[in-house]
C-alpha cells in the first residue's frame, strides 16, 4: 500500500498554519529537491539554503494567500517558478556582493558557474525526477524484506559484482538476480504512481 501522501491532500493540509504535520512531510518531500536544485545552479551551501527556505515559505504563504490555483497550473510548474525567482534574486545580491575575478576569457569566475534558464529547468526537471526516485526507494524498502532489497542496494545502487552481495548476504547470485528484478519492478510501478501524485 501506497503511504505517500499525494501533494493535493498535503497542500489541503498546509492551508492551516498550525498543521505541523503538513509542513514537516512538505519539506521531507521537496526539500532535498530543491537543495540539489540550488546547489546545482551554482549557489554555494548556505545560499542554497537559504534560497531553499525562502522558496518553501515562499511556497506556502502563496498557497494560502490564494496565489498558487492547481486548476491553473502543476503544483511542479508554480513551485519551479517560486524556485528560479528565488535563485536569481540570490544570484544579484551574490554578484553585488562578490568580489568577481577576471578568468581571462573577459567574464568572472562566479558567472561561469552559473547555468542558463534552459540548463536550469533541466537540472529541475532531473532534481524533480531524483525525489520521485527517492520516495519510490523508501516505499519499496518498507515492502520488502531487508535482505530483498538489500540485495538490490549493494547490487544495483553500490555496483557490486553479484557473486560478492551473494557472498555478503549467505545467498546464491541467482536470488541477486531476482531479487533486482523484484525491486525494480516494484520500483517502475511506483514511480508511475507517484509522478501522478508527488
Amino acid at each position: 500500500m501506497l503511504t505517500t501522501v499525494a501533494s493535493t491532500v498535503l497542500l489541503q493540509a498546509l492551508h492551516h498554519e498550525g498543521n505541523q504535520e503538513a509542513w514537516r512531510q512538505f519539506c521531507a518531500r521537496y526539500e532535498p529537491m530543491l537543495l540539489g536544485f540550488a546547489r546545482r545552479s551554482g549557489l554555494r551551501e548556505q545560499d542554497a539554503r537559504d534560497v531553499v527556505q525562502s522558496t518553501l515559505l515562499s511556497f506556502v504563504e502563496g498557497l494560502r494567500d490564494g496565489r498558487y490555483d492547481p486548476e491553473r497550473g502543476r503544483l511542479r510548474s508554480w513551485l519551479q517558478g517560486v524556485a528560479f525567482n528565488k535563485i536569481r534574486e540570490a544570484r544579484r545580491q551574490l554578484a553585488r556582493r562578490e568580489v568577481q575575478v577576471a578568468d581571462g576569457t573577459g567574464s568572472t569566475a562566479f558567472m561561469n558557474r552559473i547555468p542558463d534558464d534552459r540548463e536550469l529547468t533541466d537540472i529541475f526537471e532531473e532534481e524533480w525526477e531524483r525525489g520521485i526516485m527517492a520516495d519510490c526507494l523508501r516505499e519499496v524498502r518498507r515492502q520488502v524484506r531487508d535482505k530483498t532489497f538489500e540485495a538490490f542496494r549493494l547490487y544495483v545502487m553500490q555496483n557490486w559484482p553479484a557473486q560478492k552481495v551473494a557472498e555478503h548476504l549467505g545467498i546464491s547470485r541467482d536470488v541477486v538476480y531476482s531479487n533486482k528484478q523484484r525491486v525494480s519492478s516494484r520500483l517502475r510501478k511506483l514511480a508511475r504512481e507517484l509522478a501522478d501524485i508527488w
